[in-house]
């Protein structure tokens, strides 16, 4: 993570602009541990972040934290990269459910329970395209 994006007044505006997206998707998913990954394709190649949310959302100017990471990741979708949010969400009931949104200008569109298997299926170190037993792929809502 550049210094300059860290502390530039520009930076730190599109880095609270992606926490805010991160913690509408943790609202979105409701109750239970939220896993998130971020696949972000940008000309340099590709880069992918995971976090955990279970409380409330960490100081954002750490850029040690991995959530501030996935932030950072998703601030660069308003530089031009694409990337692919994706939140695994283990509920009270024990049930997993993975929903995911695209990623473009800081803007998330909601994904299809389709689109959402191959963002989880498909990486850059891993290729899961069978079916996985006891986690349900939905559609992704639309964000506030």
């Amino acid at each position: 993570m550049s210094t300059e994006f860290q502390t530039s007044p520009h930076g730190r505006m599109l880095a609270r602009r992606s926490m805010t997206l991160v913690r509408a998707v943790g609202r979105t998913a409701g109750e239970g541990l939220h896993h998130l990954t971020v696949i972000s394709l940008a000309p340099r190649g590709v880069a992918e972040a995971e976090c955990v949310i279970t409380g409330p959302v960490p100081n954002e100017d750490d850029p040690t934290d991995p959530l501030v990471y996935v932030a950072y990741l998703l601030a660069g979708t308003a530089m031009g990269a694409k990337a692919m949010l994706v939140a695994r969400t283990l509920d009270p009931q024990g049930e997993v459910t993975y929903r995911s949104w695209a990623v473009s200008d800081l803007v998330a569109h909601p994904a299809t329970a389709e689109e959402s298997f191959i963002a989880y299926c498909l990486g850059e170190n891993r290729d899961l395209t069978d079916p996985v037993p006891g986690v349900t792929f939905v559609d992704a809502p639309a964000l506030d």
